[in-house]
């Protein structure tokens, strides 16, 4: 078999999303190579995501598969488009990596032993309006860049803390020796509900090609379906990866599931939860009805 192309974005974090699945290949004997792709987050990194549209981290990433420069696309989930585009399908999701977000700073253990008036960094508006919602005297700063460019701006004392997912330290750590020994404090679901699909690495090829059969093969079976519900739920309410939303399955049993949901929006904070039995897309429905009742007995609009 020739060489597996591999389109992804060039940040160190996507890199070695890449090398994940290239280690996987390479125990099956293929051989690959990476093409690297600049998107439109990548191009305009001073502009809020909120402003950039959808799809800003893999569009132009896709494409490259269309266009025939790359056999697939390697993605983190939580940045991928509810839909995906036509003549693609997800071929395969690797383990999950830890799907929570996390507080790092250099002085404080955690979001409630942060002084007032200290400068918390983060681009995501779920996790700001979290921020706002549990600590109105915080400050915070939009903070945008790789995930390694976020620590470097935290360790330089541009931000007191920021948060970030779990899943982008654990990662640069594993690869990197210069990440590993950083301390972190881990946010309770409860607290603050990770984006939909937050640790998976999704990987992305066109529909007619031979090569679906090959990536059944690095498939992982319950995170595919944690994924799938967290996507449903999230379709019922409208919203996207810009969205103040935020949701969590977990796979018990085959069939069984726990998961959780979450609008807040800075004043309001609406979670539901529960243990959910059936197929990935109708607990996913279950729980993002559920949600989405609550969130219309309370009058509130979400902007998609």
């Amino acid at each position: 078999m020739k060489k597996i192309r591999i389109a992804a974005r060039g940040s160190k974090l996507s890199r070695i999303q890449v090398r994940m699945v290239e280690e996987k290949l390479n125990k099956l004997g293929i051989e690959t190579s990476f093409v690297e792709v600049k998107t439109k987050a990548d191009l305009f990194q001073a502009s809020p995501l909120s402003q950039l549209g959808k799809g800003v981290f893999e569009k132009e990433v896709n494409q490259a598969v269309i266009n025939g420069e790359a056999d697939i696309a390697v993605h983190s989930m939580k940045d991928m488009l509810s839909e995906t585009p036509p003549g693609l399908e997800l071929y395969a999701v690797l383990k999950r990596d830890p799907p929570f977000d996390v507080l790092i700073s250099l002085s404080y253990r955690g979001l409630f032993e942060l002084e007032s008036g200290k400068v918390i960094g983060t681009s995501s508006m779920r996790r700001k309006n979290s921020i706002v919602f549990y600590r109105k005297d915080l400050l915070v700063r939009d903070l945008r860049g790789n995930i390694d460019t976020r620590l470097r701006k935290l360790f330089q004392g541009e931000y007191d803390a920021i948060i970030v997912a779990e899943a982008s330290i654990t990662r640069l750590a594993t690869y990197d020796h210069q990440y590993q020994g950083i301390n972190y404090s881990k946010f309770d679901p409860t607290l603050l509900t990770p984006e939909a699909n937050q640790g998976i690495i999704a990987i992305v090829g066109k529909s007619n090609s031979p090569l679906k059969d090959l990536f059944r093969k690095l498939n992982d079976e319950k995170t595919y379906h944690e994924a799938i519900a967290e996507r449903t739920a999230l379709n019922i309410i409208g919203g996207g990866c810009h969205s103040p939303l935020g949701v969590l399955f977990e796979e018990l049993d085959e069939g069984e599931y726990r998961g959780i949901m979450t609008f807040i929006d800075g004043r309001k904070k609406i979670t539901v939860e529960g243990i959910f039995r059936g197929k990935p897309e109708e607990v996913g429905e279950e729980l993002g009805k559920r949600l989405l009742k609550e969130i219309k007995d309370e009058g509130i609009v979400i902007k998609t």
